[in-house]
């Protein structure tokens, strides 16, 4: 057993000791509905109603308990219950879609009556959020989450629902797509994007490839999302590694975390013309006893050569995707402990230029996820919750004769460990994490050694009321918190060690920190302001390589000296969330020591072929700031209009130099009519051109271009609980030929051309 194994599962398995024999404790049933009644010693049930305006039932409501990531659905008379939730604080989110989210502050004590509780939503035509239970390790009110957050559910998420998270995510402000071809399209936040956005996976890192190398995917699907939440900005206290630019988050709930009353589900169809083909998902979630509920999940992806403006194919982007998921979770009095594992098959090409060789990716991830809870009972640390991951992934390389030009394997283990913590009026969470990762390419086009990776840290995090307005929940509040990191890094050259030198080991330690600030200036209006202090360690192609690197065509040569990167981080906000308008807007500043970019020799000492550029890495001093914004409202009858921007600036310090693949400015705006149940509009973008770039041959200038696209959505409901929703739309309906400034392949090829969607789900 590997060592990151074995400390790992050990980690996990003395976190988890206490848990023996809770696990066997009896059911407990509700007691009476009034608050007046007998006490209950063990546990405190919640339950409540959710209903419309008129009164009527809602079903598929989905209630989350933030702070302890636990999730009801509504029954066909819109009830919903939590048992053996710890004594504590908890804002209730109430999410369907078509409905304005809903939130309600609950306070659960030690033992005491059943708390009931009722809820009303609105039917739903401003955008609005939820908590975002990303942003804080306790879930709070999103007026008070003091860094730019995004939410994608419902409405909004089909709307934008694309072949990669990347691309799902590119019209939200401060967002963009590193684009290689339709799979391997990874998020952007702010300019930066690869080794320095951490995608996640109901709250545990993605183990897969993605931040390596352009042309590798994200091994996560979004049409299996029920939301996907992101960071904007600096997640490093939370986090860690690989959270400089922000957090992705894709938010399945494949764990139960309460038992329903009767079996649920969802199914998913989709169908695009731009990659002719579509997808199918299915889910399930069973209920076996009061206790234990089993979860099962199937998909399939298969898509043709994706085509651009113009309406040419794009050679060789075609692809398919297999996944399969089962889950269980048991939830008693005491304790929660949930397991599933999931797998994902993928094969897809990569686009090309003329003279290159067409190559094709097939791959594999497979993951086995724990996640447990214990209720302590203890007044200052009322939870403690264990997550531990052991993930295997690979994927090869296949050249266009059929053959095997590199295989990739990562293996990865993370342990987390979360206490909450309530002193006084302060909430908070106290916790340590581990990750440990594996890393071997095997060929001759392979450009780094293998390499092991080791990251323990401890972190803390407390959320103070001021006390300064009219209740707790709407006062000014503090947020900060502090985090020390010690991340190890171990090349293991092998038989390679002629080409790779020795084995070498570089350790990296770091205390980030953080402290945000929010305060209601009125009725669903906040102003915030955060600074953090983060870092990020570099990858082992930057510190290592020694080889021609095909995703980007360039030899490259590692540098063992860099130091690692770390940033200071300071953005102000205003956030807005009322019946009628919903608008977020921000600037920041980012500026981080020792940013790793690539530099080419020029006077190379060792070249492989004539004509391809050998770059190194340097640690330079560089600048982020920017702005992005965006407002929704109602306007006349049942007309929403909104409008949406943002702009960043990356040089280096001291300098005019700017940083490489740096989003373009936008402005945009939007029209619909929306009843709650009909919606019909469009929003068009507006792309300024690009001219500050790095300059050489890959990132070359790009010129400005405008985006139409235009949706239409209808939700109805059957039988009182099923609920179904179909968004058609119109994706670049001026069939613009364009090329982003993000792009990895801009020099060669375009973006996707028109792009005529069907998306179909049907909730039960």
């Amino acid at each position: 057993m590997n060592p990151g194994l074995r400390c790992a599962l050990t980690v996990g398995a003395v976190a988890l000791l206490p848990l023996r024999g809770i696990l066997a404790s009896p059911y407990t049933a509700g007691a009476a509905l009034s608050r007046a009644t007998r006490t209950v010693p063990l546990e405190v049930t919640v339950q409540g109603t959710v209903t419309d305006t008129a009164g009527t039932p809602l079903a598929n409501v989905q209630v989350v308990a933030n702070g302890v990531n636990r999730a009801a659905l509504t029954d066909e008379r819109g009830r919903f219950v939590f048992r053996g939730l710890p004594a504590g604080t908890y804002h209730l989110d109430f999410v369907r879609i078509g409905f304005s989210s809903a939130h309600q502050v609950v306070t659960v004590p030690a033992s005491g009556p059943e708390i009931t509780v009722t809820v009303i939503m609105r039917v739903a035509t401003v955008r609005l959020s939820s908590v975002n239970v990303t942003a804080t390790p306790t879930g709070t009110d999103p007026l008070n989450v003091t860094q730019a957050t995004v939410q994608l559910s419902g409405k909004e998420l089909q709307r934008a629902l694309s072949t990669s998270l990347g691309q799902t995510l590119a019209k939200e402000p401060g967002m963009a797509t590193r684009f290689n071809g339709p799979m391997a399209a990874t998020p952007v936040i702010r300019g930066l994007t690869g080794e320095r956005v951490l995608v996640l996976q109901d709250g545990d890192r993605a183990g897969d490839l993605s931040s390596a190398a352009a042309d590798h995917l994200n091994a996560v699907d979004p049409s299996t999302a029920e939301r996907i939440e992101v960071i904007r900005g600096p997640a490093s206290l939370l986090y860690g590694n690989n959270a400089l630019g922000g957090v992705v988050n894709v938010i399945s709930q494949d764990i139960p975390t309460t038992i329903p009353t009767r079996v649920t589900g969802y199914s998913l169809v989709q169908g695009e013309s731009v990659t002719p083909g579509g997808v199918v998902n299915i889910g399930l979630t069973l209920p076996v006893s009061s206790t234990l509920a089993v979860t099962l999940r199937g998909g399939l992806r298969q898509f043709a050569n994706m085509r651009v403006g113009g309406g040419a194919a794009q050679p060789n982007t075609n692809g398919n995707t297999q996944q399969f998921v089962l889950g269980s979770g048991y939830v008693g009095s005491r304790a929660s402990v949930g397991v599933v594992f999931r797998e994902m098959d993928f094969a897809y090409g990569l686009p090309h230029a003329a003279e290159d060789e067409a190559v094709r990716l097939d791959g594999v991830r497979r993951s086995l996820v724990l996640q447990s809870t214990l209720n302590t009972g203890w007044g200052a640390l009322p939870s403690v919750r264990v997550d531990q991951t052991v993930q295997r992934y690979s994927h090869a390389e296949i050249e266009e004769d059929g053959a095997v030009g590199t295989r990739f394997r990562l293996n990865t283990q993370t342990t987390n460990i979360t206490a909450r913590t309530q002193w006084g009026r302060a909430t908070g969470a106290v916790g340590a994490q581990g990750l440990f990762r594996q890393y071997a390419p095997v060929g001759d086009e392979a450009f780094t050694p293998a390499a092991d990776n080791e990251n323990v840290a401890l972190f803390a995090y407390q959320e103070l009321p001021l006390g300064l307005g009219r209740t707790e929940e709407h006062s000014p509040r503090l947020q900060l918190g502090a985090r020390y990191d010690r991340f190890s890094i171990h090349t293991k050259p092998g038989l390679e060690a002629a080409r790779f030198g020795e084995a070498r080991t570089r350790t990296f330690d770091n205390v980030a920190a953080s402290l945000g600030l929010s305060v209601p200036v009125a009725e669903g209006v906040s102003l915030t302001a955060n600074g953090s202090r983060g870092f990020r360690a570099p990858a082992v192609e930057e510190l290592y390589a020694q080889g021609f690197h095909a995703a980007v065509g360039t030899f490259d040569i590692g540098n063992p000296d860099l130091a690692a990167e770390k940033s200071t981080g300071l953005e102000v906000g205003l956030r807005a969330q009322t019946p009628r308008v919903f608008a977020q807007f921000g600037a920041y500043r980012n500026m981080i020591d020792d940013y790793v970019v690539p530099e080419l020799m020029a006077f190379p000492a060792l070249s492989t072929a004539p004509g391809v550029p050998v770059v190194t890495f340097v640690g330079r001093d560089a600048l982020m700031h920017g702005v992005e914004g965006q407002i929704e409202s109602k306007l006349v009858y049942r007309f929403v209009g909104g409008v949406m921007g943002d702009y960043v600036r990356a040089t280096i310090r001291g300098t005019d130099e700017s940083l490489p693949f740096i989003p373009a400015g936008r402005l945009g705006a939007s029209l619909r009519y929306d009843s709650g149940r009909v919606s019909a509009g469009g929003d068009v973008r507006r792309v300024f051109a690009q001219s500050r770039v790095s300059g050489g041959e890959f990132d070359v200038p790009t010129d400005a271009y405008t985006m139409l696209d235009l949706n239409a959505t209808w939700l109805f409901t059957v039988h009182g609980k099923q609920v179904h929703s179909m968004t058609f739309r119109v994706d670049n309906a001026l069939d613009e030929q364009y090329r982003d400034a993000t792009s990895r392949i801009k020099r060669f090829a375009f973006n996707p051309g028109r792009n005529a969607a069907l998306v179909y789900k049907l909730l039960f």
